[in-house]
C-alpha cells in the first residue's frame, strides 16, 4: 500500500489507515473533479485530528500522493510533472481547512502558480462535515510574465460543477502556453553556442528558431566529448570568460549531455542556464505541436528525456535535511523523498502517454487499412527540416499548409488528395528530419513517421541550395532505414533549384522550385510515371480454375470488372507491376 507522508507524528494509527484508504479508491472517473469518497475521508481525518490533509490527483484520476500538514498550514511539495514550463502540470490538489473556512489562502494561490497545478481546491471542515469548496485555476500569463489565477466562489459539496471545472482546466492549459510566449521570453536571451569541430551552423538555426540571440561560439577540435565536462577543463574555463565578456544568459551545447555532465558543467558555470541540443529541439517541437496527437508525442519525448536528469532538481533539499539519524543509518532528507515522489509521477505519466499513443497507433492502422481498401496510392513527403516539404504540398495539392523559412515550421502531419494523370493519390506530409534527431523523439513520432513506411512512393525533398545537402540526404536515409522505409520506391526532388548554382536532376530525380512553381509540372509527370510503374491496369482472360488468383487481386488491387464466362474469367483490374506479370502469365490466348 502507498503511504501517507507529511507531519503524521502523534496521530493515531487508525486515522492514518483511514487516510491511506484513499489510495484504494482507484481511479476517479475522467470528468469528476473530486469524488465524494475522497472528500469524506479528508473531512473525517481533519475533523478527528485538527490538521490539514491534501491529496494530489492526476488527469487520469489516479491519486498520486496524500499528505498531512500542520494545524495552520500544509507543506506543499513540488509535485509538478514538469511537462514544459509553459504548460500545466497535469495534477490537481484538493486539501482541507479546519475551522470551516473554505477560502483559499495566499499560500494556496502561490503554490498553484509556482507548481503550475491544474487546480487548487480547499474544503472547509467544521462540526464533522465539509461545508464548502473553493477552486482556483490559472488564467493566463500577462505580457510582463506574471501568472494570474481565476478563483471560483465556494460551491456546496454536492453541487460541484465538474464539467465546468474541467473545461476551465483545459482552457487554462491552452492559455498559459501560447506559442508566442516562448518567443517573447527568449527575445532577450543571449546565448553562446558550444560545439566540437567547426562552427555549429545548424545549432544556430535551432537557437534562432527557439528565439535566442546568438552572441558567440566556443568550439574545440576533439573527436568525442569529454565524459566529465563535454569540453576539456581548460576550454570550459575559456567558456566561463566568454560568458562574462559577452554577458550571455544561456549556453547551448551541440550534443545531448549526460546527467553527470550537466551537474559538472553547472558547478563551473554557476547560474548560467545550460541547454543541450536535445532539450532545444524538444522545446521547439513543444511550441510547434498544435494537435492532441502532436502534443502527446512531444510530451512523451520530454518525459523520457527528463526522467534520468531529475537528481539535480532536488539536490538542494538534502542540504536542508539536518544531520544523521539513529540506528547507524543516515536519515533521508526531504529532497531525496521528493525526488522519489516526482520520479514516480513521471513514470506514471510516461505509462499514461504510451497507452494514449498506442491508441493513436491503433487509429492510424484502422485509417491505413481503410485507405488500402480504397486502393488510392499513397505518396509521402520526406526530407530534412526546412527543405520545403510544406511548400511543395501546397504546390501539388493547392492547399494552404503553413510554410515558413524555419526549422520545424510544421510539425503535425497533413494529408491531401491530389488528382493526377491516372486518377488521384493521397499526398502525406511528415515531420522534418534533422541531424542528431533525439532517439526518443523518433520513437515518440513513430506512429506518424510510419506513414512513410507504408507509402507506395516517397518524395525525398532535398534543399539543393544547402551547402551541406549531402549530409542532409544521409540523415534522411538513415532515419528511413530506422523506420524500415528505405526500400520503398523513391523519387528525389531537388527543391530551391532557383537558388542553386547548378541545375540538378536526372534518373529518379527532378529539379524544382516549389515556391516559384519552376519544374512542378515536370514533377507531376514524374510522379504519374512512377505510380504507373507501380500500379498497372490489365485486362486478361483467366482459366476458370484461377479463382484464387482473382481473390488475391480483390485483396491487393482494384478490380474494375470481373465476368465469369464459358471460356474463362474476364478480369479488368489495376494491380502492382509484379501482380500484373503474374496475371499475364496465367492468361488464356
Amino acid at each position: 500500500m502507498q503511504k501517507v507522508t507529511g507531519n503524521i507524528n502523534g496521530i493515531r494509527r487508525s486515522y492514518i489507515t483511514r487516510l491511506e484508504q484513499i489510495f484504494e479508491i482507484g481511479s476517479i472517473e475522467r470528468k469528476i473533479f473530486c469524488s465524494p469518497e475522497i472528500i469524506e475521508t479528508l473531512t473525517f481525518f481533519t475533523q478527528a485530528t485538527g490538521r490539514e490533509a491534501m491529496v494530489y490527483i492526476d488527469r487520469a484520476g489516479r491519486v498520486e500522493a496524500v499528505i498531512v500538514g500542520e494545524q495552520d498550514r500544509v507543506s506543499l511539495p513540488a509535485l509538478s510533472k514538469r511537462r514544459s514550463e509553459n504548460r500545466l502540470s497535469g495534477i490537481r490538489c484538493i486539501h482541507t481547512h479546519p475551522g470551516g473556512n473554505a477560502l483559499l489562502s495566499h499560500v494556496d494561490i502561490q503554490s498553484l502558480k509556482s507548481l503550475r497545478l491544474d487546480a487548487m481546491a480547499s474544503i472547509g471542515v467544521q462540526d464533522g462535515s465539509a461545508s464548502l469548496m473553493q477552486v482556483a485555476i490559472l488564467h493566463e500569463i500577462t505580457p510582463d510574465g506574471e501568472i494570474t489565477a481565476s478563483i471560483f466562489e465556494p460551491y456546496k459539496i454536492d453541487e460541484i460543477p465538474h464539467e465546468f471545472l474541467w473545461g476551465e482546466i483545459e482552457a487554462a492549459d491552452m492559455r498559459i502556453r501560447p506559442p508566442e510566449s516562448k518567443k517573447a521570453e527568449r527575445e532577450i536571451a543571449r546565448a553562446i553556442l558550444v560545439a566540437l569541430g567547426d562552427e555549429p551552423v545548424e545549432l544556430k538555426q535551432l537557437a534562432d528558431t527557439a528565439g535566442f540571440i546568438t552572441v558567440g561560439y566556443v568550439t574545440q577540435s576533439k573527436p568525442k566529448p569529454d565524459r566529465t565536462y563535454y569540453l576539456g577543463y581548460g576550454k570550459l574555463h575559456d567558456l566561463v570568460l566568454e560568458i562574462q565578456k559577452l554577458q550571455a544568459d544561456t549556453v547551448i551545447f551541440d550534443d545531448e549531455l549526460t546527467p553527470s555532465q550537466i551537474r559538472n558543467i553547472q558547478k563551473e558555470l554557476g547560474k548560467t542556464e545550460i541547454i543541450d541540443r536535445t532539450a532545444l529541439i524538444l522545446d521547439i517541437f513543444s511550441s510547434r505541436a498544435s494537435t492532441h496527437e502532436g502534443r502527446l508525442q512531444v510530451e512523451l519525448a520530454q518525459t523520457k528525456y527528463l526522467l534520468p536528469r531529475m537528481t539535480g532538481y532536488w539536490g538542494h533539499f538534502t542540504k536542508m535535511a539536518g544531520g544523521g539519524g539513529g540506528g547507524g543509518g543516515a536519515r533521508r532528507g526531504e529532497g531525496e523523498t521528493q525526488l522519489e515522489v516526482d520520479r514516480r509521477l513521471l513514470r506514471n505519466r510516461l505509462n499514461e502517454l504510451e497507452r494514449e499513443l498506442e491508441k493513436v497507433k491503433s487509429r492510424r492502422e484502422v485509417q491505413r487499412a481503410a485507405r488500402e481498401r480504397s486502393k488510392i496510392p499513397i505518396v509521402a513527403l520526406v526530407g530534412y527540416t526546412n527543405a520545403g516539404k510544406s511548400t511543395l504540398m501546397n504546390a501539388l495539392s493547392g492547399s494552404d499548409v503553413l510554410a515558413e523559412d524555419k526549422l520545424f515550421a510544421t510539425l503535425d502531419p497533413k494529408s491531401r488528395r491530389v488528382n493526377y494523370g491516372g486518377g488521384e493519390f493521397l499526398l502525406v506530409d511528415t515531420v522534418g528530419f534533422i541531424n542528431k534527431l533525439p532517439h526518443d523523439l523518433v520513437n515518440a513520432f513513430r506512429a506518424t513517421l510510419e506513414e512513410a513506411r507504408y507509402a507506395d512512393l516517397l518524395l525525398h525533398v532535398v534543399d539543393c541550395s544547402a551547402p551541406e545537402r549531402n549530409m542532409q540526404i544521409k540523415v534522411v536515409n538513415d532515419v528511413l532505414a530506422q523506420l524500415e522505409a528505405h526500400t520503398n520506391p523513391t523519387l528525389t526532388v531537388y527543391n530551391k533549384c532557383d537558388l542553386a548554382e547548378n541545375n540538378i536532376g536526372g534518373m529518379d530525380s527532378v529539379g524544382i522550385s516549389a515556391k516559384t512553381g519552376l519544374g512542378v509540372e515536370n514533377l507531376k509527370t514524374a510522379i504519374t510515371k512512377k505510380l504507373a510503374e507501380l500500379r498497372v491496369r490489365v485486362e486478361v482472360l483467366l482459366p476458370l480454375s484461377a479463382g484464387g488468383l482473382v481473390s488475391r487481386v480483390y485483396e491487393n488491387g482494384q478490380v474494375h470488372k470481373c465476368e465469369y464466362l464459358a471460356e474463362g474469367i474476364r478480369l479488368v483490374a489495376t494491380v502492382a507491376g509484379e501482380e500484373a506479370e503474374r496475371l499475364r502469365g496465367e492468361m488464356i490466348y
